[in-house]
């Protein structure tokens, strides 16, 4: 029994199946510290699983949290995130903007899938823009970013307080980023490693096979 054209029909298959699928391109719950691709600045800290005011705020506090996403072998991208503010309803607030080169703060404003989670804001927050998240709130929101796929883009979460008064501040955590891996895109390693799995064990069979032809004949 010739096995060759089979395996080499289901290898073909299995590495045309992972351009696909969805694929996870970044995820972050922040209990290993910041990788690489990621920065903080201001007042911003990483603690206990969490990113953000995780230390307070202050007045006059701008903080960020960076990070730049190699989108360039996917079609689409979707993030999501947990938050977690308190702040001056109004007057002190947090957001995200995004670049394909360098960050500006004022422009660049994303404006989330998740209906209602920006309002206009009553002071003058230069880099947050004219809308943010402010009060005392907490959820999940998402992010289209698929405007960027096929690119890198950087991401910087936001912060901004002005000098009358403060609260705890913004915290973030369980960031994901998923998207759809474009056809004839190279495969992330784990997803080499399996289909090397599977050729081994392809291998392995043939190899019965022709042991059990070779004492059969058949």
């Amino acid at each position: 029994m010739n096995l060759r054209p089979a395996l080499a029909a289901l290898a073909a298959a299995a590495l045309m199946s992972t351009s696909a699928e969805a694929a996870q391109i970044f995820r972050q719950t922040f209990t290993n510290g910041l990788g690489a691709n990621e920065s903080v600045g201001g007042r911003f800290a990483v603690k206990d699983g969490q990113a953000g005011n995780v230390n307070g705020s202050k007045n006059y506090d701008y903080s960020w949290y960076q990070l730049v996403l190699d989108l360039t072998d996917y079609t689409d991208a979707t993030m999501t995130f947990d938050y977690d503010i308190l702040s001056e309803y109004r007057y002190d607030g947090f957001n995200v903007v995004a670049a394909t080169g360098e960050v500006d703060p004022p422009n660049g404003l994303l404006v989330p899938t998740t209906p209602g989670f920006y309002g206009p804001m009553g002071n003058s927050l230069s880099k947050l823009g004219p809308t943010a998240l402010s009060g005392d709130q907490r959820g999940s929101v998402a992010f289209d970013l698929t405007q960027f796929a096929g690119q890198a883009v950087t991401l910087r979460f936001q912060y901004q307080s002005d000098y009358f008064a403060f609260n705890r501040g913004v915290i973030f955590d369980n960031i994901l980023v998923t998207g759809t891996r474009a056809a004839g895109a190279v495969p992330e390693p784990a997803t080499w490693a399996m289909l090397l799995i599977g050729f081994f064990g392809s291998g392995a069979l043939l190899r019965q096979s022709r042991r059990r032809y070779a004492l059969t004949g058949h």
